[in-house]
């Protein structure tokens, strides 16, 4: 009979040549607070010095997994899925380093929020020589479902998710190099998800980061994404409405119109009020917010009357500062059209 007790976490990372970093990694993760974990380490056919780095390391904890070649990164995160002994399954990429409380607080709000599938944090930027340059902040919240319709809230490296859950989903899907957002979409959808205010990683920032190196496959996958968020609130297939939708994912709004914009937003609005798949008043309020910001970045002139517009205006999603940003950006605008 095996009593080999299951740990609570299962640290998962996933490797392939990362001998510059993976020492400090696996460092900060040995040198947690909170203890009851493994750390699963999936080695994807490296060639370089990691696995003579990860050797070094004597700790009972470690356990190392070996693709039978270099498959990738999708590849490797479902093996990790496969395997994984935990209860929860905490993210660390092999070039980033977690704060040492990290595993601690995520766990305890795991535990005392039973309904929760994912918890993701804060992040720090560290450069290639782990010095610290500036903060990444994502949206805070127990229940932050609704961020996803259009946004990534979430730092890949900071997630925490119930293995149990992972595993319901059918794990990552081929949608590299944005298959984390789409996992993270599809478990939303079900259950909520939430964010720290606590800083859990510096996330390192480097010219070999995957999102940069396939901007174009990127763009791709997460058009797949939106089409199955489409999907999912019963809005018909229509590519127009997906490359707007991309354009807002993106923070990308000088190459669509105000109009365009507006439309995408409508539809949203009236979807969720259809299929219910939100709790309308925060998903409203999160539109509306969608919508100021637009309003902001396109610097357009008549900000104020398109500010107030129904259906997205109402009196209780009002701030002070929006209404101070708005009125100064509609001085300034027509100060600058006097001036032509």
């Amino acid at each position: 009979m095996n009593n080999i007790k299951s740990p609570t976490v299962t640290v998962f990372m996933a490797v392939y040549n990362g001998e510059k970093y993976i020492k400090e990694a696996i460092e900060s993760v040995l040198n947690q607070s909170y203890t009851d974990f493994e750390l699963l380490i999936v080695n994807d056919g490296s060639t370089d010095g990691t696995l003579n780095i990860i050797a070094g390391f004597v700790d009972p904890r470690i356990r190392l997994l070996h693709n039978d070649g270099n498959k990738g990164l999708t590849y490797t995160r479902n093996h990790g899925v496969r395997e994984a002994r935990g209860k929860y399954f905490a993210i660390l990429d092999s070039d980033d380093i977690a704060m040492p409380k990290r595993l601690k607080l995520q766990v305890e709000f795991m535990e005392n929020h039973p309904s929760v599938a994912i918890c993701g944090g804060q992040a720090v930027f560290i450069d290639g020589q782990s010095n610290e340059m500036t903060g990444y902040r994502v949206p805070i919240g127990e229940n932050i479902s609704h961020w996803l319709v259009i946004h990534n809230a979430f730092i890949n490296s900071t997630l925490m998710i119930k293995t149990s859950v992972m595993r319901e989903m059918g794990g990552y899907r081929e949608m590299a190099p944005a298959e984390d957002y789409d996992l993270s979409f599809r478990i939303s959808f079900k259950y909520q998800v939430a964010n720290l205010s606590e800083k859990l990683v510096a996330y390192r920032e480097h010219g070999n980061n995957i999102s940069r190196l396939q901007t174009e496959k990127l763009s791709n996958a997460e058009c797949q994404i939106i089409e199955h968020i489409h999907s999912c609130l019963n809005i018909p297939l229509d590519q127009e409405l997906i490359k707007i939708h991309h354009n807002v994912l993106k923070y990308n709004v000088e190459q669509t119109s105000i109009n365009d914009f507006e439309r995408l937003l409508e539809r949203l609005r009236a979807a969720n009020i259809e299929v219910k798949a939100y709790a309308v008043q925060p998903f409203n309020k999160f539109l509306f917010e969608a919508w100021f910001n637009i309003l902001r970045a396109k610097k357009e002139r008549n900000i104020v009357t398109l500010f107030f517009r129904k259906p997205f205006f109402d009196w209780s999603f009002v701030t002070f500062k929006q209404l101070r940003k708005i009125f100064k950006q509609s001085f300034f605008s027509y100060l600058s059209f006097l001036k032509k």
